[in-house]
């Protein structure tokens, strides 16, 4: 009976409507599967527990992520499932994740069925790793009983991958190549979509992490040949070390280190930089200045702490994510505050920026001189010029006394003058005596107020994103922080503008009850998916980000592309254990290129993936 209904899809689809009502779910699955509804089957599969059938179907759409999630499922019920086991290892090392890749291929080859398979990869995952006698002795393992293969690693490595490298080769190949195409990969896992800086030395760029389904920046090594080309990879390398090392919310957040490429892999800073928003002598408004500020200190704290020194800090090297937090990168130039430095390694930095004993060279650099370019930041922030306008930064970061901010920008006054000299003070000694010095100095200060004239200007709202239907009113809200102001009320969303990042999202009184909702939807995060930039419990606000786009008029239904990316942001919130429950025409917000499956204003707890999936299908008509 399946066999026949196969050969008619719509007749299947209505037996797998029926088997899934009457609790049938593998026998549906089938169903949908023979009716060519891969996706579908997958979903059913797993609800029926068949995993091993939902990861087989998973391969077979490309989902590798959610596969070996699905795999790792099957192996904690079943340690001895080779198969399963040798799936992993083998989505595990097409992702660059050769350790994790190495223990299930090891746990494979426990199995008749899938040890010599395994150990054939094994071969390749341990020699990436830089294990080489490992690799050798699991090639002798597999010479037992095939003497025909090649007897050394690399020989075995140039037959069955074209290339002595093995998986070396795979990140290697967009290292050395010239630009950002997006159908080239890093290590095989990261796909490139564009390029975000380049200089001599390498370039940045921002790449999907296909393993875990997220964007990344990745800097990327142009390594020279001779001398030049071994210190740039020495400070790649150290750079790497010293960013890893530190773990704070205001540090940007190092992801890996692969010397192979040499590639280092950071958190995306999808608001930009601080250089962006002081464009054109731009200046900020002291409410906006001040936890930019206070923020930058913090990180930079924990960076003085490990024994770094930043040595660059500039508005290029100060990042905003994707929720406005302020986070200190860029370690390229960084030294540890134990090792001394040479004349040409304490001039590494930004002149306009450096402190008087990196110019002369005759010391090492310490925290204080950090403190220094902190002084040159805060001038700016505040007036739109340097404290030394140059050109000859030289002569006048030795000899001639900093322009304060008052003189700079009389509105300000003199409250910000004292604080200012003290981080400009020559002598590092007459700095203050740390970051968290520097803090309190900052906190004594009195919180400026926020006049109209003080702050960014209002964009026009009618050009801003509105409300989508789902989230009308006429509520008024402000946030704690006094970064964002709102510019049309709604209820229960306000649209509202960020001053930070220069943009407008939706803010929302937070009630207790849908605080963990809320959570869980922004850990299942999809670019998709309405991102919740903020929960603030405290001040009992939430912020989200408020996409371009409007709803589907009455009548209209999604195109079949759109209809693919909310399926994909649904996919990751039922892999979550979520389900949306709202999904209908006032929550697919849809642009030129890219549909929004938005969050309900109201999380249901009671509602169900199969419904979510039943109402985009009929959106799609």
């Amino acid at each position: 009976m399946r066999d026949a209904l196969a050969g008619d899809p719509a007749q299947a689809l209505r037996a797998a409507a029926i088997a899934e009502a009457r609790g049938r779910l593998a026998d549906a699955a089938l169903l949908h599967e023979r009716a060519g509804g891969a996706a579908e089957a997958a979903v059913l599969y797993e609800r029926a527990g068949e995993l091993r059938d939902a990861a087989r179907l998973r391969e077979s759409l490309g989902d590798l992520r959610e596969a070996g999630r699905l795999h790792e499922r099957v192996l904690r019920e079943s340690p001895d499932d080779g198969d399963a086991a040798l799936r992993l290892g083998t989505i595990l090392a097409r992702f660059g994740r050769f350790e994790q890749a190495a223990r299930a291929l090891q746990q494979a080859s426990r199995a008749p069925s899938a040890r010599p398979a395994a150990q054939r990869l094994l071969v390749a995952c341990l020699d990436a790793l830089g294990h080489a006698h490992a690799a050798a002795s699991a090639l002798d393992a597999l010479r037992a009983d095939d003497a025909a293969l090649p007897p050394t690693v690399a020989a075995y490595l140039e037959a069955s991958f074209g290339d002595a490298r093995g998986f070396a080769a795979l990140a290697r190949a967009t290292a050395e190549g010239a630009g950002p195409d997006a159908s080239r990969w890093l290590a095989g896992r990261y796909r490139v979509v564009r390029t975000l800086g380049a200089g001599g030395s390498g370039r940045v760029v921002l790449a999907h992490d296909a393993f875990h389904d997220r964007e990344v920046a990745i800097k990327v090594l142009h390594v020279a040949e001779g001398a030049h080309g071994r210190d740039a990879f020495a400070r790649f390398t150290r750079e790497a070390r010293l960013a890893a090392a530190v773990d704070h919310p205001h540090v940007v957040r190092v992801l890996e280190f692969d010397p192979a490429g040499p590639f280092l892999v950071m958190e995306h800073m999808a608001g930009g930089t601080l250089e962006a928003r002081l464009a054109s002598g731009r200046a900020l408004s002291p409410h906006v200045a001040r936890p930019i500020l206070d923020a930058l200190l913090a990180g930079l704290a924990a960076v003085h702490r490990r024994g770094v020194v930043h040595r660059d800090l500039k508005p290029a090297n100060v990042f905003f994510d994707a929720a406005g937090t302020v986070k200190v990168g860029d370690f390229g130039v960084a030294h540890l505050a134990d090792l001394g430095a040479t004349l040409t390694g304490a001039m590494l930095g930004t002149l306009a920026y450096m402190a008087p004993e990196q110019i002369a060279g005759g010391r090492a650099p310490t925290a204080a001189t950090d403190l220094y370019a902190v002084g040159v930041l805060l001038v700016r922030m505040l007036t739109g010029a340097l404290p030394f306008p140059g050109p000859d930064f030289v002569q006048q970061h030795l000899e001639s006394p900093p322009a304060l901010p008052s003189a700079l920008r009389p509105s300000l006054g003199d409250a910000w003058d004292a604080l200012a000299a003290a981080l400009l003070a020559k002598d590092p000694a007459a700095r203050p005596r740390g970051c968290d010095a520097v803090r309190d100095r900052l906190a004594a200060l009195p919180w400026p107020a926020l006049p109209a004239d003080a702050v960014a200007p209002q964009a026009d709202v009618g050009d801003a994103p509105e409300p989508a239907a789902a989230h009308g009113g006429a509520a008024r809200f402000v946030a704690a922080s006094g970064h964002l102001r709102v510019a049309a009320p709604g209820a229960p969303w306000s649209l509202a503008r960020d001053l930070v990042l220069e943009r407008f999202v939706w803010q929302a009184p937070l009630e207790a009850a849908a605080l963990g909702a809320l959570r869980a939807f922004a850990a299942a995060d999809h670019p998709h998916l309405q991102a919740v930039l903020d929960l603030d419990a405290e001040a009992g606000l939430a912020v989200l980000e408020a996409p371009a786009g409007a709803v589907l008029p009455p009548g209209a239904h999604l195109e079949a592309a759109h209809a693919a990316q909310l399926g994909a942001a649904l996919a990751s919130l039922h892999a979550a254990g979520l389900a949306h429950g709202c999904v209908d025409r006032a929550h697919a917000l849809v642009d030129v290129a890219r549909c929004v499956l938005l969050l309900p204003a109201v999380p249901d707890p009671a509602a169900r993936a199969e419904d979510d999936v039943a109402a985009l299908r009929a959106l799609l008509g």
